[in-house]
């Protein structure tokens, strides 16, 4: 027999159908545009060789050619086995790498690097993936050629990267995190995102990221935040538009958290996700220890809370039947290639996992998510421990109980 979400999951996201196709004809339009150029999103790979005896991070930058104008919009660091990946939109690229001798993520005269030459430019079509050629850094870069000239303009998650910022601020509203479900371009243009931090850095303190679910925000996880301790810990933020596909979102954050290891140096660190946001927690954890090992091994905790770790039936009646597709339902849909991918890695023994979920009186589940998707066996298994609250969805994030618990785990897992 198929497996459904509570009744009340599925009458909301009925609801949630509804609404979108009564939508006036021009917004529904909008919305489904923006949601199928967020699915045409492509991949830039490529790997760069270092043959230069300069001491320093690699980072690879990313610039977007319009018209003779080279603009450098988006920049990560480069993964230990060597190799990168962008996630972007269709267009005309040029890649470029660096050794960061300062470590400021930024580039300096003097400092070495290189870009790929043959082509100088590629295209990136609807969903592809296009594999540059191999930069290989052994000196100072060359000169641009055939006219080009080049700006600066990174897209404004990246500026976000380590940006200070309060839980009061208006970039964190009801309005914005809508947005960043059903308008995900508006969102990354106008708002942003980024991994923010809520004070500036202080190296005595451990960095602990906060990651929230779909049509959610930071704020979600303010009742938590305002009673650690923040004479221990420095709480970051992961803010980011609900509506794209999670692989990005986890890539996005690897590459942030890496970035600021680069220039912080921090020991540890730990992260806690909600809802759809425990999906991204696990491939970031996936990614990180793939592509920055010994970064990853300064993880020293992890829990998700009230998370479909088995995906979501609703999302697969979601991507069939409703009039607009939001991109990370094709991800969170039971089954998707995205969740066979965490499904079959192993989580590293070394990192505490602590797996919450929660369930209410005459529900399958919490609400949203059902007791099977919330703990499948696997996930189980991999767990230091498990926790279960009487509580809803959202509602566990203000459990007084489920607050008192989060901290004396934090305190226990201290390195």
């Amino acid at each position: 027999m198929e497996t459904f979400i509570s009744w009340v999951a599925r009458l909301k996201l009925i609801i949630l159908i509804i609404g979108a196709v009564t939508l006036s004809a021009c917004s529904l339009f909008e919305y489904k545009e923006q949601a199928e150029i967020v699915s045409n999103a492509g991949f830039i790979q490529g790997e760069v060789k270092v043959k230069s005896k300069q001491i320093g991070e690699v980072m690879v930058v990313r610039f977007q050619e319009n018209n003779g104008i080279l603009v450098l919009e988006d920049k990560i660091p480069l993964a230990e086995h060597g190799r990168y990946e962008f996630v972007t939109l269709p267009g005309k690229y040029l890649i470029a790498a660096f050794i960061d001798k300062n470590n400021d993520g930024q580039y300096q005269d003097g400092e070495h690097g290189n870009f790929h030459v043959d082509p100088l430019h590629f295209v990136v079509e609807p969903r592809g993936t296009t594999i540059v050629p191999v930069i290989t850094i052994s000196g100072e870069p060359p000169e641009l050629t055939a006219g080009l000239v080049s700006k600066e303009n990174l897209v404004p998650a990246t500026k976000n990267i380590g940006r200070v910022v309060s839980l009061n601020d208006p970039i964190f509203s009801p309005e914005n995190y809508s947005m960043g479900t059903w308008k995900p371009l508006d969102f990354l243009d106008q708002v942003g995102g980024g991994l923010f931090m809520l004070q500036p850095y202080q190296k005595n303190k451990i960095p602990f990221v906060f990651i929230h679910g779909i049509n959610s925000g930071p704020t979600d996880w303010r009742p938590v935040i305002d009673k650690m301790d923040l004479k221990r810990y420095q709480p970051w933020v992961l803010y980011y538009p609900s509506g794209v596909r999670l692989d990005a979102i986890s890539s996005y954050l690897a590459e942030s958290m890496a970035e600021l290891d680069n220039q912080y140096r921090f020991k540890q660190f730990k992260v806690a996700a909600h809802s759809m946001g425990g999906l991204v927690a696990r491939s970031f954890i996936k990614k990180y220890t793939e592509h920055y090992p010994a970064k990853a091994k300064k993880c020293s905790f992890v829990m998700t809370v009230n998370s479909p770790l088995d995906g979501m039936p609703s999302a697969v009646s979601g991507v069939r039947n409703s009039p607009i597709v939001v991109a990370s339902w094709r991800d969170v849909a039971s089954g998707s290639d995205f969740l066979n991918e965490i499904h079959e890695w192993h989580w590293p023994k070394r990192i505490p996992y602590y797996l919450i979920f929660s369930y209410q009186p005459g529900e399958e589940g919490d609400g949203i998510v059902t007791m099977e998707n919330q703990i499948p066996l696997n996930f189980q298994l991999e767990a230091k421990n498990i926790y279960g609250f009487n509580s809803g969805h959202s509602n566990i994030l203000y459990d007084d109980q489920f607050v008192d618990l989060f901290n004396s785990l934090i305190a226990k897992d201290i390195k």
